[in-house]
Formats: structure tokens, C-alpha cells, sequence
């Protein structure tokens, strides 16, 4: 399998083509208003980058979210096109628990921990997710004022013998955050690399429907329909 993966929820938008030795290729660049302009553009040097073209991809995953509410639909979008466009499946990933896999998959966090990923939701809130080393939601995806973050992370339960971990730039200015948190390029906030490692295991077992892959985003957004 060679796997297209996008990560467009926050500034750092991302491309990354995998196979099941590992990453072949990536890109990366940041500009949270350009992703739509930027995301195709990194798709083509990821592809470069591994010597692969687009019709040896046989699968696709994407980001998705939360985040911006505007990066996650042009992931999505971008991913479901693709993914249609050639017939092949898709898989989504959550941005929180693809920077809590990229902190047990480098060792920063280790089996028997608690990851909490935390991103800026604009508006002096965050969002937040706890997970284990299984990726299983041991915090479901929410989104809380700053100043109440450091109360709902230490709430978390954690396994007998793990300690409790944070990942995301944002938290280590968050008041009683600091002390937990790990920083490293990986987890600080969501990529195209993690998203797809997370989306290999995916693909196959009960996903893979590009119909099915739809924008996670915990909070309404800010635009309303016009009434009419």
C-alpha cells in the first residue's frame, strides 16, 4: 500500500506519502489562511520527494480536526477528492490523537502513560484529547477556556504506573501545563506523517469509505447560514 496523508487543521499544513516501511516522502510548509493555494502544491513535492507518482497511491488519509474550522474542510476536501477520484479508500485521523501517537511512537511517552494533546481553539480556549498508548479516547475531543485547562487535564485518570503526559505547542504557556508537558517538532502539532502511520492501521479493518470521512469540530463554527 502507498498511502497520500494531509494535515491542514493548523498553521503547519503537510504532506506525506508512506508505505508500510515507513515515510518515503514530505513537505511541509505554514501559512493557516493559504492551505487551499498550498496543499496541492505539497502533495506534488511529497510525491517528488519519494519517486512516487499519483497513480501508484493506492490509499489516502487526511486530518479531521479540530482545528481551524476552515483547514480541516479543505483537508477533508482535498482528501475526498483524491480518494474519489481514483477509486481508492480513505481514512481519517484527529489531529489530537495524531500528535498523541507521534508521542508514543518516539518514545517521549511510554506504554503505560496518558497523552493529552492540546491545541489552540482561538477565542482563550483550547481544544483537548486524552488518549493511551492504544490511541484509545480516554478524553474525548473538547474544547475548554485556558483558564480551566490545567483543572480538566489533571481530572484525567491515568493507568497504575503511567505518569500523565502533554503535547502541543500551545500548552507549555498554559498556567499549570508546564511541568507536564513534552515539546518535539512531531507533537507539537499535527502532521502528515503521524496522521498517515495512524490511518495505515485503518485502512482495511473497516475503513477506507471516502463518503464516510467527515470534519471532526467539537465546537459550532462561527459562520451561520443566512437565513432565508
Amino acid at each position: 500500500m502507498r498511502l497520500l496523508a494531509i494535515s491542514t487543521s493548523t498553521p503547519r499544513g503537510s504532506a506525506a506519502v508512506l508505505d508500510a516501511s515507513g515515510i518515503l516522502g514530505i513537505s511541509t510548509y505554514a501559512d493557516l489562511e493559504g492551505h487551499a493555494e498550498r496543499i496541492f502544491l505539497a502533495v506534488d513535492e511529497a510525491l517528488a520527494a519519494a519517486g512516487v507518482t499519483r497513480g501508484e497511491l493506492t490509499a489516502f488519509a487526511c486530518d479531521v480536526g479540530p482545528g481551524s474550522f476552515t483547514g480541516v474542510r479543505v483537508g477533508v476536501a482535498a482528501a475526498k477528492g483524491m480518494a474519489l477520484g481514483r477509486g481508492a479508500p480513505l481514512a481519517g485521523a484527529g489531529s489530537l490523537e495524531s500528535m498523541a501517537f507521534a508521542a508514543f511512537a518516539s518514545g517521549a511517552a511510554g506504554p503505560d502513560d496518558l497523552v493529552i494533546a492540546a491545541l489552540d481553539a482561538k477565542k482563550n480556549e483550547l481544544f483537548l484529547g486524552g488518549y493511551d498508548a492504544a490511541l484509545t479516547p480516554v478524553l474525548a475531543p473538547l474544547h475548554v477556556p485556558i483558564g480551566e485547562a490545567a483543572a480538566v487535564v489533571l481530572r484525567a485518570a491515568v493507568k497504575p504506573g503511567g505518569t500523565l503526559r502533554v503535547v502541543g505547542e500551545v500548552a507549555a504557556s498554559v498556567e499549570g501545563l508546564a511541568p507536564l508537558v513534552l515539546r518535539g517538532a512531531a507533537f507539537d502539532l499535527p502532521d502528515a506523517a503521524a496522521i498517515g502511520r495512524v490511518a495505515l492501521g485503518r485502512i482495511g479493518v473497516g475503513s477506507g469509505d471516502p463518503e464516510g470521512v467527515e470534519p471532526v469540530y467539537v465546537r459550532p463554527p462561527d459562520a451561520k447560514p443566512m437565513a432565508t
